[in-house]
């Protein structure tokens, strides 16, 4: 009697690897663009925390009337130090463009802060 494995076998297993590497890449690269989505959400949030501590420190530049706004460059933000002069994009892994603005309007006697790409 020989002993080993049949070619029926061998191709089974091989098999089995090929689907348990594809399902592991599939979540291995699924993990990776939620990571870097939730980084560029949290780079954007620094840049608007930025632009309230800028804004907290500027209130006579501020828009005065409802529906009025102002627009920040994120060069401006990072020339005073409110936001890092090296803070990446995480989903292109460049710097963000120095032109990105921060738009800031006045509703309701409150502020809103938006990104501008």
């Amino acid at each position: 009697m020989k002993k080993g494995f049949t070619l029926v076998e061998l191709l089974g297993v091989i098999i089995i690897l090929a689907v348990i590497a594809s399902i592991t890449v599939i979540n291995i690269t699924n993990s990776m663009k939620n990571t870097k989505q939730k980084l560029y959400e949290q780079q954007i949030n620094n840049i608007i925390d930025g632009a309230k501590t800028w804004a907290s420190g500027n209130v006579f530049d501020l828009p005065i009337n409802d529906g009025e706004a102002i627009y920040l460059t994120l060069k401006e933000l990072k020339q005073d130090g409110f936001v890092e002069k090296d803070i990446t994009n995480p989903l292109t892994n460049k710097l963000f463009n120095d032109q990105l603005q921060v738009k800031i309007t006045k509703v309701d006697n409150n502020y809103s802060y938006e990104i501008i790409e």
